[in-house]
């Protein structure tokens, strides 16, 4: 570049702001091609001897050679910090206190389940043409804080052929019926719902009332 033209060159540069800003903007291009090797070899060869005279540039240049360098060094991912993490010695032995816990709990859990877990006594009762049969002998079943009752009563013949039969306690709520013959229904109550004492059950076949009841006694 002749010296004329070189000093109306860096007269705009100092006068028009949006030719610097090209200018500028020019100059980083150069040297990201530069540094990342894009240039043909006549291009890379005239930058080196003309452009890169600068001592500016030069800095600039390194500069942009560090800035590409850290960029490009390998960082763990997102899965590696975590698997690190989970190294840790702090975090194993948090993790084998928690483990441990776990399968304490786990242990007490299974065994006060089984200690909770429901046995069932059978009783077989006949009906009897009161609601109560103080005066006559009863079935009697002495219950543990864990067993419940299963009831077989026998339908008497003159009910039988039903197709819908329930069974409540006198005085108290409806039974579950567990299973259903043609000659028999079969109920359960939850250990714990009785208390000592005297009870009957009445029967009913599709919706009516079977006359009298099946006396039982809890002691």
């Amino acid at each position: 570049m002749a010296a004329a033209d070189e000093e109306e060159f860096e007269l705009r540069l100092l006068t028009d702001a949006e030719f610097g800003e090209e200018f500028d903007t020019v100059v980083d291009e150069i040297t990201d091609e530069y540094l990342q090797n894009e240039l043909p070899d006549d291009e890379r060869e005239r930058v080196q001897q003309y452009f890169l005279s600068s001592t500016e540039r030069q800095s600039k240049l390194e500069f942009a050679r560090e800035l590409l360098r850290r960029s490009q060094e390998v960082r763990p991912t997102v899965f590696e910090q975590i698997v690190a993490f989970f190294k840790e010695p702090s975090f194993a032995r948090v993790a084998l206190t928690a483990a441990g816990v776990i399968i304490v709990a786990g242990i007490i859990f299974l065994v006060l389940s089984r200690d909770k877990t429901t046995n069932y006594m059978a009783l077989n009762l006949a009906i009897s043409a009161g609601d109560r049969a103080e005066s006559a002998p009863v079935e009697k079943a002495k219950l543990s804080p864990h067993t419940g009752l299963r009831i077989t009563m026998t339908i008497p013949p003159a009910a039988r052929g039903g197709k819908e039969y329930a069974a409540t306690l006198v005085g108290g709520d409806k039974l579950t019926i567990e299973q259903r013959t043609e000659q028999t229904v079969t109920v359960t109550i939850p250990a714990g719902t009785l208390s000592p004492g005297t009870y009957a059950i009445q029967l009913f076949k599709d919706k009516e009332r079977i006359p009298g009841s099946y006396p039982f006694a809890v002691e």
